[in-house]
């Protein structure tokens, strides 16, 4: 993980990050991560190795997540199923502009 002087994180999709990590970048503990795993709304890259790694996407995830439980005050089930439905759209929203696309060259 590489930070720069003006607190920056600057991933790359082929990195992995900790456990660890995740609690220093997102605000989270380490208890509230494992609930996001347990849920399913994390996934570890192998959940079978412990201590857990992470891809580097997830960072973003952890970030949403403590959003979601600070700004509308979620508990950690809560929080799950919000970011479920938010990856949910997201795929909506990549399936809409795949078709608009597809449509456009006809």
């Amino acid at each position: 993980m590489q930070t720069d002087p003006s607190g920056i994180v600057w991933l790359s999709d082929s990195q992995h990050v900790s456990i660890d990590d995740l609690v220093e970048l997102s605000g989270l503990n380490a208890d509230e991560i494992g609930e996001l795993v347990e849920s399913g709304a994390l996934e570890p890259t192998d959940p079978s190795h412990v201590p857990w790694t992470f891809s580097a996407e997830c960072v973003v995830t952890v970030r949403r997540a403590t959003r979601l439980r600070d700004e509308l005050e979620l508990d950690p089930h809560a929080v799950a199923v919000a970011l479920s439905l938010l990856g949910q759209i997201r795929q909506l929203e990549l399936e809409v502009a795949r078709l608009q696309a597809q449509q456009s060259r006809i």
